[in-house]
């Protein structure tokens, strides 16, 4: 099942920096810093990447969501 939009992730510090350490020829060109030093990096993610980050979004919103309804979570 194809994806029926491009998802973008920003990259912040040591996560920008870990994938920069993969493939330097690639990423370094695409690597910005922002205003306080931190490198920052965009990325297009793929199929088997999107699918886990919709769910912890999703859960996140949930807890939120439930919690501002009163109910304890751990």
């Amino acid at each position: 099942m194809d994806m029926e939009q491009d998802v973008h992730m920003l990259l912040e510090g040591t996560f920008a920096q870990l994938i920069i350490k993969l493939e330097p020829s690639l990423y370094r060109k695409f690597v910005w810093k922002n205003k306080h030093g931190k490198p920052m990096l965009y990325v297009k993610l793929r199929k088997a990447l999107y699918g886990p980050l919709q769910a912890a979004l999703l859960y996140w919103r949930l807890l939120s969501d439930t919690h501002g309804m009163g109910v304890q979570t751990q």
